[in-house]
């Protein structure tokens, strides 16, 4: 449902009553506005306590309670209150907005009838495109619908201690949950009898988001790299193995008695939809006394779902993998709202779990954090879009379940028909215990496609299914396309998507029988062997020094020609696109397989990002010789 529909439709749904209720806080200073709501609130909680009385469960005073939307019904209220606006932005609820484009900045019906009139009327959407006015609260020291409307998110998404509103996306999240872990770690070094403050260490996974490494250098501190487990075959990365060699226990082991670890920071689901066990990764560093944060970004919809057995089938290992990290324990978890429910692009949320180790002190320290990582001017259509995304999972009527329901038996039937009706496989759960608690769950929604035996590439393939049939993948890698299902999709989006690898099969079978080859598989081979970036052998010899020193150094451009750059240390991040995961971080060595993998993505044809030539024929390095 788009936002603006949503807005309407909220509004006839809920009574005058609770829309009134949506602006029972306001600042002190609007002494005659507040007297009139503070009488209305009264007259509220009169009604809601006679209400109570009647309610024979906490369950139906929680549905009663995700029936509200509190922010969607300020931002509807207080832009029908508006007569005049002298505030920014400068278009004034779309009165000011360019002419004659097309797209989002079209003329509506409505608008037709007033062009003369420099056109008064626009989109809702540009309608309720306000600052922080009285009414609307303050996403730094929310009081009002703000901090309702975090609440519920947090009684919704699991039962959160705390929930935060976030508009510049999860890289937000993430950078701000590191800036907060290592904060704490900082200060708690420094109350220790020597006094003495060592640089805090982060453990993370090496196909990590590059807004860790963002993190890192913010925060100052070094990283602990864990080799996540490589699948040869598909050539993509699943999560960290939890025991044995090399493992999280492994690393902890070597680096939690020392208390130099601030946090461990790991990935789950895997942009591939591969979820690993954090359930045993949270007992693990709970053992330790270790924060974990959780970068949930492409798993926000997990805890909604409903069971089909598929953890049943890999038991004990992680029977709950698919009930997310906040109800496995995790401290911090970013969640991406926009990828997988229906939050508009940009809209995350970051979720405090309840554990020992999530204090005030910490809480505090992430919102101090949020307010270094956040616009200052946040979007309210964004903030309001995740109101409406947690009321329409929680909320009876909201019908988000049933959507998500749709979109699980959808996917199901794109696994199947492919299967049975292509060649191409797709990627299913391993053997049990084959991965150590690297890859316990997979995200029903996600549908990974090989391009195994064929002779295209995930890239090749990609091109041919947007030019010929118009269907869009979310990632296509070397030897995989991946679609994300979500509630937004319809039947026919499967039949496009089933009836585009039909027609790849019969165009590839066609060209085959023309050659007279068969059965040779000439997927570009990318990546030979995914590098091992443990924490050891960065400590040892694949670093010169940590991202933060990096950043802040003098450096150099060299041409990737000349022989002498293999050993330089790099001053850039280099990230092979899709899905934008660093394999050369600053200050890190460049060493010749690093050079021949980035060589190989550009030659199946994907993308390098993050250093100042995307074409490779250049990188910047530092100069510390």
């Amino acid at each position: 449902m788009r936002l603006p529909a949503l807005l309407s439709f909220l509004l006839t749904l809920l009574n005058p009553l609770q829309t009134t209720y949506a602006f029972v806080i306001v600042p002190r200073h609007h002494h005659h506005y507040q007297q009139q709501q503070q009488q209305q609130q009264q007259q509220q909680y009169s009604f809601k306590d006679q209400c109570s009385r009647r309610w024979t469960s906490q369950e139906e005073r929680q549905q009663v309670e995700q029936s509200k939307t509190p922010l969607v019904e300020a931002l509807a209220l207080a832009a029908t209150r508006i007569k005049a606006p002298f505030f920014f932005p400068g278009h004034k609820m779309g009165r000011g907005l360019p002419v004659g484009l097309s797209g989002p900045f079209a003329r509506s019906a409505a608008d037709a009838d007033v062009v003369a009139k420099r056109r008064h009327v626009r989109d809702s959407v540009w309608q309720h495109d306000l600052p922080e006015i009285p009414e609307l609260d303050n996403l730094f020291a929310p009081e009002g619908p703000i901090q309702e409307a975090e609440m519920l998110a947090a009684q919704a998404f699991g039962g959160a201690q705390r929930t935060w509103f976030l508009v510049n996306g999860s890289t937000a999240g993430v950078l701000a949950a590191l800036l907060a872990v290592v904060r704490r770690h900082q200060q708690q070094q420094q109350q220790q009898p020597n006094g003495a403050s060592r640089i805090s260490k982060v453990l993370l996974p090496r196909n990590v988001h590059k807004s860790a490494i963002n993190g890192l250098i913010l925060a100052g501190a070094d990283p602990v790299f864990l080799s996540p487990v490589y699948d040869k075959e598909w050539d993509i990365c699943h999560g960290i193995p939890i025991d044995g060699e090399g493992g999280l226990d492994d690393a902890l082991k070597v680096h939690g008695p020392g208390g130099d670890i601030a946090a461990v920071l790991l990935v789950s689901p895997t942009y591939h939809g591969v979820i690993m066990d954090i359930k045993q990764a949270a007992l693990l560093c709970a053992r330790y006394k270790v924060p974990l944060i959780v970068d949930e970004a492409h798993g926000a919809h997990l805890a909604f779902l409903e069971r089909d057995g598929q953890t049943a089938a890999i038991k004990p290992a992680a029977a709950a993998a698919l009930e997310g990290a906040l109800a496995l324990g995790a401290d911090l978890v970013v969640q991406s709202t926009h990828k997988t429910l229906t939050a508009v692009s940009q809209c995350a949320m970051m979720h405090a779990g309840n554990g020992p180790l999530v204090d005030e002190g910490l809480l505090e320290f992430v919102g101090s954090a949020l307010q270094f990582v956040q616009s200052s001017s946040p979007n309210y259509v964004l903030l309001a879009s995740l109101d409406g995304a947690r009321w329409q999972l929680a909320a009876p009527a909201g019908e988000g379940r049933g959507a998500l329901r749709q979109a699980q038996v959808l996917a199901k039937k794109a696994k199947q028909l492919l299967r049975s009706e292509t060649p191409f496989p797709v990627l299913d759960l391993p053997v049990v215990g084959s991965m150590r608690g690297a890859f316990v769950g997979l995200d029903p929604l996600r549908v990974t496609v090989g391009m195994m035996g064929t002779r295209m590439s995930g890239f090749d393939a990609d091109e041919v299914l947007i030019e010929e049939h118009g269907v869009y993948a979310e990632l296509p890698a070397s030897r995989t396309l991946t679609f994300a299902v979500g509630p937004g999709n319809v039947d026919e989006d499967v039949e496009r998507l089933v009836a585009a690898f039909k027609a790849l099969a019969a165009s590839l079978q066609e060209i085959e029988l023309k050659e007279g080859k068969k059965g040779k598989d000439m997927t570009p081979n990318v990546v030979v062997e995914f590098p091992a970036f443990d924490g050891q052998q960065a400590a040892v010899g694949t670093r010169r020094c940590g991202p933060r020193e990096a950043y802040f150094t003098a450096s150099e451009v060299m041409s990737t020609s000349d022989a002498s750059i293999v050993g330089r240390a790099s001053a850039e991040t280099v990230c092979p696109y899709p899905p934008g995961i660093p394999v050369l971080l600053p200050g890190e060595l460049i060493t010749t397989e690093v050079l021949r993998f980035l060589q190989g993505v550009l030659d199946a044809g994907g993308s390098v990002t993050g250093c100042s030539d995307p074409s490779l024929g250049m990188l910047r390095v530092l100069c510390l010789e």
